[in-house]
Order: C-alpha cells, then sequence, then structure tokens
C-alpha cells in the first residue's frame, strides 16, 4: 500500500480546525479554490457521508466517516466521484503553543503517481486553511 504523510502547524486551536475539517461552511471555504464555486455536503456521524464538489470542474470527492473523536482525531474514507479507488483518511488535531499540531495521513493509494498527486492537492489545500482560519 502506498500512502502519504502531511505534518503542518495551524495557527488556530483545535477545535477551529477540526470544524474547518468536518462543516460544510468549512470545508467551501478553503478546500479548493473560490473560483472553482466549491459545495459541501456533511452529514457528521459515523457512517455519515459528506460531498465536496466543484461544478465549475466537474469533480467530487465523496466519503464516509469511520471514526470522529472531536477535536482530536477524524477518519474518513476518500474517493473521487466515478473512480472506483477508495482511500482511507486520518486527520489529527494536536494542540500545540502556535495552535494546531495537524498530521494528514492518507493511505490505500493504488500508485505512486496517485499518491503523489495527492500530496501536491493536499499541499495546495493546506496553504489556503491558516489564510482562511486567520480571517
Amino acid at each position: 500500500m502506498t500512502e502519504l504523510l502531511i505534518e503542518r502547524t495551524i495557527p488556530a486551536p483545535p477545535q477551529r480546525v477540526w470544524a474547518a475539517f468536518t462543516t460544510a461552511e468549512g470545508l467551501t471555504a478553503w478546500m479548493w479554490p473560490e473560483s472553482w464555486q466549491t459545495t459541501a455536503e456533511v452529514d457528521l456521524r459515523v457512517g455519515g457521508r459528506y460531498r465536496i464538489a466543484s461544478s465549475e470542474r466537474g469533480m467530487a470527492i465523496v466519503g464516509e466517516f469511520v471514526s470522529l473523536d472531536e477535536p482530536a482525531r477524524l477518519v474518513q474514507t476518500w474517493q473521487w466521484e466515478g473512480d472506483p479507488e477508495e482511500t482511507l483518511v486520518t486527520v489529527t488535531f494536536e494542540p500545540s503553543s502556535e495552535g494546531t499540531a495537524l498530521t494528514i495521513l492518507h493511505e490505500r493509494f493504488g500508485s505512486a503517481e496517485d499518491r503523489d498527486r495527492h500530496i501536491q492537492g493536499w499541499n495546495d489545500c493546506l496553504d489556503r486553511l491558516a489564510p482562511y482560519l486567520l480571517s
């Protein structure tokens, strides 16, 4: 199995960072560029589903919440709509002196190439997270 691990320090408390990952309002604000006209639906419960979509780009991510330990740990499946491959994302939110130590473990990629595309994608998304939380 191929996986990626990204660690960042986010200048906001874990509860705010958690909300950015688990609410429609939060996800639409930072996940993709504003010009992509992102929408999100979130049923935040174990077994609940989520969908993040861009009408501008004609793409969506769908998945199911596997584990919720607010505001410390989030586990969810991740699948590009229409793609048979389903991966798993585990996000941890640890309090730190600078805000939140954020760790993303994204696993079960079918290839190194797919993993590498997601490394770039996650980093692009996370570059928008801190500015959103500081606004």
